[in-house]
Parts: structure tokens; C-alpha cells; sequence
């Protein structure tokens, strides 16, 4: 590897250490609003830095929503591979089928292959009768973007794959983090109202629902503790996909 790109590499990284470090060091108890600003922030940047450098070719011309949730399943981790279902079944109720192909051009998910997304999953009517449906959702309950694809196609095999994939990609879990975090708390200055900080079961080491098996829209949550370990690993991957590329992120 060229010595030189490698010295310009590894500083532009050993700062983005720096920041996970200062997150890190924060009293979370009293400064948890700060905390979420700085972690969504360096993940927003780092996303983007990313899609100009390594994603260029792929991502673009996308959305900053998509590069974020496409930096996250790269190099988050499997958990961010998986699409929350609730937040499926909701956008099919709420006639929420369309994306947008080209700039002006949108297109429209198949009915078919909306009525099987409509309860893909097993899914129930929540009954507040049924000890089941009033179950705290699990993300193991939620299946990957590829399972879901291929269950799709298995029944519906003419369906355009690439439509679909970037129809789900707004349900997984890096675009709806995005969305109700990053988002609301950069524009709003609070959470936004389908996420929650509670601690609860295994709340540092995943990302955790506070709504019922079957509810919808979900209300899920990303802690500082849980995603503190994500942008960790997001650098590392990240600067280790650059060395090896040989490809220097740093803005000119």
C-alpha cells in the first residue's frame, strides 16, 4: 500500500476514534440529549463521507436516508439487516406503496405483492383478549430484507426486485432510526414520537420495540449504549475497507 495514502488514512480515522471516545466519556444521566446529538451526527457524517468516497458509485445520487441505512447495514452489523415488520404492514395500511425511481418518476408496488407484505410475518389483529398479541415485539420477531425478497418472488415471480428492495430499505431498521432520531432530533430537538429510551431486556446490546407483537406503527428504540458500540465498529470496518481499497475518505 502507498505509505503516503495510508498516513493520510489512518489520522483521518484515529480523529473519528477521538469523537466515539468524547461521546463515550459523557454522563449519560445528565447529558443524554447532547449525547444523541453528537453519536446521530458523527453517524450522519461518516454515512456520507462514505458515500463519496467508497459508495460512490452505488449511492450517489440517493437519498441521505438510504446512505444511512445503507452505511449501517454495511458495516453496523446483521441487526441492520432486518426490516421491521409492523412498520410494513403500517405503510400498506396507510397506502404508502409508492418510491420514486427517477426524479419526477414514481412507481407503485403491485396489489398482489401488497396484500402478501400486508401480513407477511404471520401477521394478527392485535387483541387486547389475546395473551399473544400483547407480547413486547422482539426483533427477532422481524425478518431480513433477503427473506423477505425471497419470499415475495417465490410467490410472486415477476415482481421487479429492485423496486421492491428499495421500497423495504424505508422500513429497515437504519432508515427508521434515521428517521425518528436523527431526524427529530437535529430538526425537532427531541425523539421522535415511534421511538423510545426505556430500558428494556437486553436494551444495550440490541435495538428494542416498546410496542405490542402485532402494533402498529412500531415504536422501537436505539440507546446510546447500544449505538456508542455500532459507531465503534463503524469506523473500524469503515477505515479497514479504506486501507484495503486504498481510498482516503477525508473531504478535499
Amino acid at each position: 500500500m502507498d505509505e503516503k495514502l495510508q498516513w493520510q488514512i489512518t489520522p483521518f480515522f484515529d480523529c473519528w476514534k477521538q469523537r466515539h471516545a468524547s461521546i463515550s466519556e459523557l454522563d449519560f444521566s445528565k447529558q443524554r440529549y447532547e449525547a444523541n446529538l453528537l453519536l446521530w451526527g458523527a453517524l450522519d457524517a461518516l454515512s456520507n463521507l462514505w458515500a463519496k468516497s467508497i459508495g460512490k458509485k452505488e449511492y450517489s445520487k440517493s437519498g441521505k436516508r438510504t446512505i444511512f441505512d445503507a452505511f449501517l447495514a454495511r458495516y453496523g452489523g446483521d441487526v441492520f439487516q432486518l426490516v421491521s415488520l409492523p412498520d410494513v404492514w403500517s405503510r400498506i395500511d396507510q397506502g404508502d406503496t409508492e418510491i420514486n425511481i427517477t426524479k419526477g418518476e414514481r412507481i407503485k408496488l403491485p396489489l398482489n405483492v401488497c396484500e402478501f407484505l400486508s401480513t407477511i410475518g404471520e401477521r394478527r389483529t392485535p387483541n387486547i383478549m389475546d395473551i399473544e398479541s400483547r407480547q413486547t415485539r422482539s426483533i427477532s420477531n422481524d425478518l431480513t430484507m433477503d427473506n423477505i425478497i425471497s419470499q415475495t418472488l417465490a410467490s410472486y415471480p415477476k415482481t421487479n426486485r429492485s423496486v421492491l428492495e428499495q421500497w423495504l430499505t424505508l422500513s429497515r431498521y437504519g432508515a427508521i432510526a434515521y428517521k425518528e432520531i436523527r431526524n427529530a432530533y437535529i430538526h425537532e430537538g427531541r425523539p421522535g414520537k415511534r421511538t423510545h429510551d426505556f430500558k428494556l431486556y437486553e436494551w444495550k446490546e440490541r435495538p428494542t420495540y416498546q410496542s405490542w407483537l402485532y402494533s402498529t406503527p412500531p415504536i422501537m428504540g436505539f440507546s446510546i449504549e447500544f449505538m456508542l458500540g455500532v459507531l465503534k465498529r463503524c469506523i473500524e470496518k469503515f477505515e479497514a475497507e479504506a486501507l484495503e481499497l486504498q481510498v482516503d475518505p477525508a473531504p478535499d
